[in-house]
């Protein structure tokens, strides 16, 4: 109705009806992300609160909001700080962040609500924490004032029919400021973790070299660069004909005459011809027609053959003579 029909006299009562709505709306977020507190559920505690803080900007426990912000990212800390097995060094990383968030959500209480009733329970914390208490600027004191004068107070008729008739209590909405009609994004809890888990990592690296960073090498016809190999194919020269090895000679330059001190050196740089292996005497044969070759040393080696006629032998020799007449 605000955004179709912004020059209606119900504009007024329609912008009440909004600020009712959302003060219950945002009573609710408060009370579920305070239990998760309670409950030392960090992650769960602190994406409720932020979803009220960043979405009902006029809720009448803003300020207590923020403050449960505070003292979630404060129990972070104090959790990182008996964590068992944790170096010192992540430790001391994780819990000033933690700290900061902490001290952050404090900060946002005094000078955004510098006349909330919980705006001293702020400023003792950071006083705790040794860390600087803002100053309010005019303006936002004002507006503040103005936020906090406009709402009723709760009195004991008010609760006793609370118990009597259907629906919520909406005597502490504020009666001026502009409501949003835009919901911002949800802060959910797996998103909390997820940066809780980013940091924890951040503070277990900081302080190890970086890895080095992959380099893609250079193409065939681009010129090579000093940080980055090239990929182009090893070209090898042929060596020119004539010495026979990969290597050029260079002609040295001619000698000064005038020159104090001589160059060291064989003055000729012409390489000697390749020598040739010495040619084998030609073959002689002294043997002569009609002689007998005298005998090799190898012929001299062999024996003769042995005779086995006399030896020994399983076999049964053949009689001779009158031995045939013997029947044994």
């Amino acid at each position: 109705m605000i955004n179709q029909f912004p020059d209606s006299t119900l504009v007024p009562r329609a912008k009440q009806k909004l600020r009712d709505v959302q003060e219950v709306l945002a009573e609710r977020e408060t009370q579920i992300g305070l239990y998760y507190g309670s409950r030392e559920n960090f992650s769960a505690s602190i994406a409720r609160l932020q979803t009220v803080v960043d979405t009902y900007p006029l809720y009448s426990k803003s300020d207590q909001a923020l403050l449960g912000i505070g003292d979630a990212y404060s129990g972070e800390a104090h959790a990182i700080r008996i964590a068992p097995g944790l170096p010192n060094s992540v430790r001391e990383r994780l819990g000033a962040i933690y700290q900061d968030r902490a001290a952050s959500a404090y900060t946002r209480v005094i000078t955004r609500y510098p006349m909330a009733p919980r705006v001293e329970d702020a400023r003792d914390r950071l006083v705790a924490m040794n860390r600087p208490v803002p100053e309010p600027t005019q303006e936002a004191v004002a507006e503040s004032d103005a936020e906090e004068r406009s709402r009723q107070a709760l009195h004991f008729t008010d609760k006793t029919l609370g118990l009597i008739k259907h629906g919520p209590t909406v005597v502490e909405a504020v009666h001026v400021g502009e409501p949003s009609l835009e919901d911002p994004k949800r802060t959910l809890a797996p998103d909390i973790t997820k940066q809780n888990i980013a940091l924890f990592t951040d503070a277990v690296n900081a302080g190890k070299p970086a890895a080095p960073a992959v380099v893609s090498p250079t193409g065939v016809n681009e010129p090579p660069r000093s940080d980055q190999p090239s990929t182009a194919p090893l070209q090898l020269e042929t060596p020119a004909a004539g010495s026979g090895v990969g290597v050029q000679i260079v002609n040295a330059p001619a000698a000064d005459p005038n020159a104090v001190i001589k160059p060291v050196g064989p003055v000729s740089t012409a390489l000697p011809t390749a020598e040739k292996p010495a040619e084998a005497p030609d073959q002689v044969n002294e043997v002569k027609p009609g002689s007998t070759p005298a005998q090799s040393a190898a012929d001299a080696k062999k024996k003769p053959k042995a005779d086995l006629s006399d030896e020994s032998s399983s076999r049964k020799k053949k009689k001779k003579g009158l031995s045939k007449l013997n029947p044994f």
